[in-house]
């Protein structure tokens, strides 16, 4: 899916275009990336790389094929992974 260490140094890091916002394909590197760390961050998660990686292996056990659409993929990983309290 993605090479492990620092996402920052991907000059594609910010895109925000219609695509994102609507779909998340596991095809499109830097999507995925930007995808999971907002995931991360909108549920209050540290983003770290040990997160991102539980959530990139979540990702991966989704049915069907991508492009998948945003809703469902939040759907789906809220109800995979939860915050320890």
């Amino acid at each position: 899916m993605s090479k492990k260490g620092d996402w920052s140094d991907h000059d594609n890091k910010r895109y925000r275009g219609k695509i994102d916002r609507m779909y998340v394909s596991d095809t499109e590197y830097y999507e995925v990336e930007y995808y999971i760390d907002h995931y991360l961050e909108s549920k209050g998660f540290a983003i770290n790389n040990a997160n991102r990686d539980v959530v990139a292996r979540e990702m991966e056990s989704f049915p069907g094929r991508a492009p998948h659409k945003r809703a469902d993929m939040d759907k789906f990983l809220d109800g995979r992974i939860k915050k320890k309290a």
